[in-house]
């Protein structure tokens, strides 16, 4: 993992925070791609290959939920904001309350 990616120096990390950090950055690299897959499939006028790009961000899709749900499992705030928020009625933005 490049150290210029981290905030503090590796060595002064436990293996779990580096592990986060691996998730994160995994995230983030997936959502990137599945936005460039997005518009790929958009402008895409082959119906073939229009499939096959469906195809990979369906499977981005699936990566970006199971590295969702690992984080969820580790980081317990996380997984309070994600159950507060996620598959929920009404409006997105609701009054939250900070402690």
């Amino acid at each position: 993992m490049p150290h210029e990616e981290l905030q503090e120096a590796a060595g002064a990390l436990p293996a779990p925070t580096l592990d986060m950090h691996r998730a994160v950055a995994a995230l983030s690299e997936n959502l990137a791609a599945l936005d460039a897959n997005n518009q790929r499939v958009e402008a895409c006028t082959d119906p073939e290959l229009r499939r096959v790009l469906v195809h990979r961000g369906d499977a981005a899709r699936k990566q970006v939920a199971m590295l969702l749900e690992w984080m969820r499992r580790r980081d317990a705030r996380l997984d309070k904001e994600l159950k507060d928020a996620l598959f929920k009625a009404g409006p997105i933005v609701a009054p939250y309350h900070y402690e």
